[in-house]
């Protein structure tokens, strides 16, 4: 029996998806068989594909996910669906239950059904959340939580958000918020109101005003665009002030290990995607407290199209792909 997915064969632009026919996956003893409803496409996804890395992590890349195209052929960093079916020892989930999940950095889910293990981050949907509603706040929740808890934050810090209409950015904003930090969020001007409206306390445009020309100083300074290194933002930070730099090259990662002000992404953020962290996520967008941005919902056919906004480096929080009803 045979399955539609997205498949990559080698590096380039949103055009070298081809949706294929594929060979669906049987669970195995421990294994989950869960049928896909949504997915989404992600920075993350569209670096891999295009292999548009940062400076100096082209060689590293290859190396990492296959020289000229990814050895895992179907992207796809985290879907929500039904439990199709469950192999021997599963005691967790049974079939029917709605569940939302990653496999992490494997990807994988841009597919009609994948598998899972009761070990992923794989966690039930509650009652009255949508499909879509859960998976939007994962990767850009995931993330941002994770950098909160290295960077510190904490209650009356004053955090500053660049690129706080993205996946990562709308989350941040939220769990800022919900921290009791004072937040202020970067963007361009057509989404002033948008960060406005998830919380945050002051915006500057950036198409408008040079926020780093501002005079103010943060606790926390978080860069989830690439586009505001530390060393253009390191006078905005206070004494025993943290940057997050979500998104760096190889030499300014390099230099994060010796600049202790820097909290930049590595092995140990693979830690932010894990049941806990998705559970809580979840059961504050159920609760209200996080409020999903999906920019659009396109259709699996469309999948090409999703990849290209992703490109276009101007997305409001997530774009989320309908796989199946």
């Amino acid at each position: 029996m045979g399955m539609r997915a997205a498949v990559i064969d080698r590096y380039g632009p949103p055009e070298v998806i081809e949706i294929r026919e594929v060979p669906t996956p049987v669970p195995g003893d421990g294994e989950i068989l869960v049928r896909i409803t949504v997915t989404t496409v992600n920075s993350g996804d569209a670096r891999v594909r295009g292999l548009n890395v940062p400076r100096g992590m082209t060689l590293m890349m290859r190396l990492s996910l296959g020289w000229s195209g990814p050895k895992q052929k179907v992207g796809g960093f985290e879907a929500a669906g039904v439990v199709e079916s469950i192999g021997a020892g599963v005691t967790y989930f049974k079939p029917g239950d709605r569940v939302v999940g990653s496999h992490g950095f494997k990807f994988g889910l841009h597919a009609e059904y994948a598998t899972f293990t009761e070990a992923d981050a794989l966690v039930p949907i509650p009652e009255g959340l949508s499909d879509q509603d859960a998976l939007a706040v994962l990767f850009g929740g995931s993330t941002a939580r994770w950098f909160f808890k290295a960077g510190g934050l904490r209650a009356g810090h004053r955090a500053l958000i660049n690129g706080a209409s993205g996946a990562v950015g709308v989350m941040a904003v939220q769990l800022a918020k919900l921290a009791g930090a004072e937040v202020t969020g970067v963007c361009s001007s057509n989404n002033l109101e948008l960060v406005k409206s998830l919380g945050a306390d002051h915006v500057f445009a950036y198409d408008r005003e040079d926020f780093t020309r501002s005079g103010h100083r943060y606790d926390i300074i978080m860069d989830t665009h690439g586009n505001a290194p530390y060393a253009a933002i390191r006078h905005m930070l206070a004494p025993d002030g943290k940057f997050l730099m979500v998104i760096g090259d190889l030499f300014q990662t390099i230099a994060a290990s010796w600049q202790k002000p820097v909290v930049a992404s590595g092995r140990d953020a693979s830690e932010a995607v894990n049941q806990a962290a998705y559970s809580e996520l979840v059961a504050l967008t159920a609760a209200g407290k996080l409020k999903p941005v999906i920019q659009t919902v396109l259709p699996f056919d469309r999948i090409v199209e999703a990849h290209r906004i992703v490109d276009g480096g101007h997305k409001r929080g997530s774009v989320v792909v309908r796989v199946a009803s």
